[in-house]
């Protein structure tokens, strides 16, 4: 099957001198001619038959994987309301659990999973996402409402409003969960799995059966983890990375940041531009490492505003612990380019393992230290 997108041919004019001994003049060089095309307005590409050359059905039910698991272990958040730790780890490694599958994507007997992309099959990550989801169901155990913030019990810490699973630490194992795996899953496959190896990818055969090539299939599989709709971010800001992207929109404008790159490098792969999409590569890269260090400090601003309130406060550090935590998981930190896995330790040690015992200096000094290694430092107030 002939290749069946259209590329935009060069030719130039390479000029060429008979040579004289005394002959000095200098053959000119025609400049490299970038081609143009035009980068769609949503995540939509098709072939010249009109048909979508789209896929990334995969990515879309491992967020319906996720997003079935937080509903599940959501319901901690009731005092006596238990959970098992069996049933976790069965939606984890898609084995024989019985989705409730709301959007009909086949869940049940898919191939599909979290547990075999976490860390790129990183054994003992998904050893320590097991033992999360060990805690988890422990904690849920008969669990009863704390309202006295006594920093030495777990149960359903409440505020008379708000209502969270905490350890006696003030830890919520649910977020370190499920931002965890945000990162560990989503942000590791998309930046360090796909578009790192996007440049050894076959950009002229289509791959049998399908109307996509391999290179493009793969960038689609990348976008498909930040979001399962091609409207982005007209639509998708409701869960997991197209919901915390949007949110640092006012500040980072990562939302249309991202959708741009994600759209511009598509089109660049179908027009064989390599040089765009490479550039493409590198905007998503930094975005999503601002986005996940944004959203830690967003997080620890948070806890700071909240100190007097232990149940918002610990939920907070939670969730940034798990953000912080998930920074060492993309590319630009795994390449040595951005924060590195020992700034990462540094900060996690500024805020400790007993969220009742942190003080407002040691979160400072973490969003200090995470702003200045991603480049936020200007934004970090705002965050």
């Amino acid at each position: 099957m002939k290749h069946i997108h259209s590329y935009l041919l060069i030719s130039a004019t390479v000029l060429i001198s008979s040579c004289k001994k005394d002959d000095t003049t200098t053959p000119s060089t025609p400049a490299a001619t970038t081609p143009t095309y035009t980068v769609p307005s949503t995540y939509t590409f098709t072939d010249s038959s009109g048909a979508s050359t789209v896929s990334f059905s995969g990515q879309t039910q491992r967020l319906a994987m996720l997003s079935e698991m937080v509903g599940y272990m959501k319901t901690t958040n009731t005092a006596g309301t238990a959970i098992s730790a069996d049933t976790l780890k069965k939606m984890y490694n898609n084995g024989g659990y019985v989705w409730a599958d709301a959007g009909a994507l086949g869940l049940f007997g898919s191939s599909k999973q979290l547990k075999s992309k976490t860390a790129g099959g990183d054994a003992g990550v998904q050893a320590t996402f097991e033992a999360y989801m060990d805690s988890i169901a422990k904690h849920s155990m008969g669990s009863v409402n704390i309202t006295t913030h006594a920093y030495d019990s777990a149960g359903v810490w409440t505020n008379g409003t708000k209502s969270y699973l905490q350890a006696s630490s003030g830890l919520e194992y649910g977020q370190l969960i499920e931002k965890g795996l945000m990162c560990a899953v989503f942000l590791n496959q998309m930046t360090n799995n796909y578009l790192a190896g996007i440049k050894n990818d076959d950009n002229t055969t289509v791959v049998a059966g399908k109307t996509y090539t391999q290179m493009q299939h793969h960038w689609d599989e990348a976008y498909g983890y930040l979001t399962s709709e091609i409207t982005y971010p007209a639509a998708g800001t409701d869960r997991f990375w197209g919901k915390y992207v949007n949110g640092r929109e006012a500040v980072l404008g990562s939302a249309t940041t991202l959708s741009e790159a994600f759209r511009k490098g598509r089109a660049a792969i179908d027009n064989n531009d390599t040089t765009t999409r490479n550039a493409q590569i590198v905007i998503i890269n930094d975005a999503m490492e601002k986005v996940c260090a944004g959203t830690a400090i967003h997080y620890l601003n948070g806890a700071k505003a909240d100190v007097s309130d232990a149940t918002l406060k610990n939920h907070q550090l939670s969730e940034a612990i798990a953000f912080l935590n998930g920074l060492r998981y993309g590319d630009n930190s795994i390449s040595g380019k951005g924060m590195s896995a020992t700034d990462i330790n540094t900060a996690l040690a500024y805020i400790g393992t007993d969220l009742n015992a942190v003080t407002i200096t040691n979160i400072n000094l973490a969003i200090d230290l995470i702003a200045a290694k991603t480049g936020l430092t200007s934004e970090k107030a705002s965050l």
